[in-house]
């Protein structure tokens, strides 16, 4: 058994909480190693899909899975300056595809 002492006049920094959950996990994987039980990739997928809608409820940014290649992900961090940036280069695009769509209908007039 593990015990976890959990202070409810207290606040837990990130940092503790994750603490404390990889105590929990550590115990449920060392439990699962006398266990036949088998999990499918999308078990594991929403397992950690829910951890972190979980998580982003309480964060100030958002953390998501990001699809690399089939069975491969990328866990991300986006918060308010990097939405801005994303942002900022999506305008820019538009910007550059407006300009190249307004120089293509010049030069047919052109001609």
């Amino acid at each position: 058994m593990v015990t976890i002492q959990l202070d409810s006049d207290k606040s837990y920094t990130p940092k503790e909480v994750v603490e404390l959950v990889r105590l929990a996990l550590d115990f449920i994987g060392s439990q699962g190693e006398d266990s036949d039980r088998q999990y499918a990739a999308t078990d594991v997928y929403w397992i950690l899909r829910n951890l972190l809608d979980y998580v982003n409820a309480q964060a100030g940014g958002e953390f998501a899975l990001k699809r690399l290649r089939k069975g491969s992900w990328g866990l991300e961090y986006n918060d308010k300056t990097s939405a801005r940036r994303k942002a900022d280069e999506a305008a820019q695009r538009e910007i550059k595809r407006t300009r190249e769509y307004l120089q293509q209908l010049k030069t047919r007039r052109s001609s």
